[in-house]
């Protein structure tokens, strides 16, 4: 069975590979015991159990319309997430916070690590060593995305964050919204060099602490995954171990090549863009002698980038042209008559912020307000507050549920009370959300125990119908851990509805390569 892993820094293709073992995993889908299908129930039904907390929180707090909080962080592992280095039991979620007018903050909330294995890819951006060293990973399929350190660099300065792509959407002309935007927000960051080694620091500790463990990972270069897709995905089926020749591997790029990729961040994907070498085109020699003095160089030529050559100047375009002229006398553009979309795009994930003064809090049990630029503390402390204690309600369910023993039918309904029991503060605040959960775990276990299943580890059922590929005339879809081949001719098919043993001309076996070759074999009749 794949189970994969994915580590790689932001702007580095993390997306991209992530989508296309996303594509793979139907080949091969993740089968799960009891106790991961009963912590998948509860993840899925309690999903907005913390950040509804927040809204009312804010709601309280006087605070609605101007609130500006993505839908990508509202769910529970919505976000940017690693494992707590001192507690690797434990995983942290980034959440992104702002308000019109007042500021922003940025919540981490930690839950047992367990909750990182409801997606179906276990992904991070952080701490490529530590995923090595842990025995709980051991037998993941682990891979990283690389690209290189210049053009990660550059892509980052013109990055819109989920943030900023909340508040371009909801209070920004859309006439207005476009790549001059892009350029208008980068011109902050490439002309104060204090952001800009600060974005050089957060990659140069990320590269100190994967080269050591870099030959634990299959490496997908960004570059290789654009000029020469098909090569590339056949390269990382081959390592998760499944079948995929170049027919395959094209479809699989038609469906993700530039395109948006992650859902509610619309501005995630830079149009037009996604061109190998394109930072040539607006960093300065100013900013190529930075990346080589923090000694980013030996991390570019270990992954065949070669050193940092210098620029033509007498070639750069205008806006290389502007940025340099800035530098040289020392000015920062700051000319941003919106200050609350200047300060959404400040805050980002890919940059140490040592040197600049935001709000900084501690850790409680379950939650750290990490940094705060809110003019209003009591608004932080008041939403703060909310999500310590809806953490803390989830996390002592979701405790009880990896704590219990589902060996025999009365064990396991021993603990799916206590699951319930740890879930009556959740059911008094979201009574309709604790009755789904309810119902939707308390099913699992008595089919599991009534059809055999309590001590297999099964595909989700709780997954939706996905397509592989088209081939010869078949959609090849996969579907609680069977494999069909449908014929086009027979029209849209719901399996979710339909046994696809009942439609005409199909053709379904247990796993996909002896589907394959079923399918082959009827081709050489």
């Amino acid at each position: 069975m794949l189970r994969p892993l994915v580590v790689g820094s932001p702007r580095s293709g993390f997306a991209l590979l992530g989508s296309v073992l996303s594509e793979l995993l139907p080949m091969d889908p993740p089968r799960l015991d009891l106790k991961q299908r009963l912590i998948g129930a509860v993840v899925r039904q309690l999903q907005f159990s913390v950040s509804r907390a927040v809204e009312m929180a804010f709601t309280a707090a006087g605070v609605t319309d101007d609130l500006i909080y993505n839908g990508n962080f509202k769910t529970i592992s919505g976000g940017p997430k690693w494992l707590k280095a001192d507690n690797p039991a434990r995983a942290c979620i980034r959440k992104y916070l702002g308000v019109r007018g007042k500021g922003d903050l940025t919540l981490v909330i930690s839950h047992p690590a367990e909750v990182l294995e409801t997606d179906a890819i276990v992904h991070s951006h952080s701490h490529p060593r530590l995923w090595t060293e842990l025995n709980c990973y051991r037998d993941f399929t682990k891979f990283a995305s690389m690209r290189n350190p210049l053009g990660i660099i550059n892509s980052s300065l013109f990055s819109i964050n989920a943030l900023t792509s909340e508040y371009i959407q909801r209070f920004v002309d859309p006439r207005e919204d476009n790549d001059e935007l892009r350029q208008n927000l980068a011109l902050f960051k490439f002309t104060n060099l204090d952001f800009f080694s600060g974005i050089v620091r957060h990659y140069k500790n990320y590269f100190d602490d994967f080269l050591p463990v870099a030959d634990r990972y299959h490496i997908m270069r960004w570059e290789d995954l654009i000029e020469r897709p098909a090569e590339t995905i056949g390269k990382i089926a081959a390592h998760a171990g499944l079948p995929v020749e170049p027919a395959h591997a094209v479809q699989i790029w038609e469906r993700l090549g530039h395109v948006n990729l992650t859902g509610g961040h619309k501005h995630n994907y830079r149009r037009g863009k996604g061109i190998v070498g394109d930072w040539r085109r607006w960093m300065t020699n100013r900013h190529l002698e930075i990346i080589c003095d923090h000694g980013l160089e030996p991390a570019m030529q270990a992954f065949g980038y070669g050193g940092i050559e210098r620029l033509d100047e007498g070639a750069y375009t205008p806006f290389q042209q502007r940025v340099a002229g800035l530098l040289e006398r020392n000015e920062v553009f700051e000319t941003y008559p919106d200050r609350d979309l200047f300060s959404f795009a400040f805050n980002k994930s890919n940059l140490d912020t040592s040197a600049f003064d935001f709000k900084r809090y501690g850790w409680r049990e379950h939650t750290c307000v990490e940094r705060s630029s809110f003019t209003d503390d009591s608004i932080v402390m008041s939403v703060w507050d909310a999500a310590e204690t809806a953490a803390g309600e989830l996390n002592q369910m979701l405790e009880s549920a990896i704590a219990g023993r589902y060996a025999t039918e009365l064990e396991a309904h021993a603990s799916l009370a206590e699951i319930l029991r740890a879930a009556k503060p959740i059911a008094k605040r979201m009574p309709r959300a604790y009755s789904a959960m309810a119902n939707e775990v308390t099913a699992i276990l008595e089919e599991a125990f009534k059809n055999g299943l309590a001590d297999r580890a099964i595909a989700d059922p709780a997954a939706p119908p996905r397509l592989i590929r088209g081939w010869n005339g078949y959609n090849i879809v996969s579907y609680r851990g069977r494999f069909s081949a449908i014929p086009l001719a027979a029209g849209p098919l719901d399996l979710s509805q339909r046994d696809p043993e009942t439609v005409t001309g199909a053709v379904v076996r247990d796993t996909y390569s002896v589907l394959y070759k079923a399918l082959q074999s009827l081709d050489e009749r």
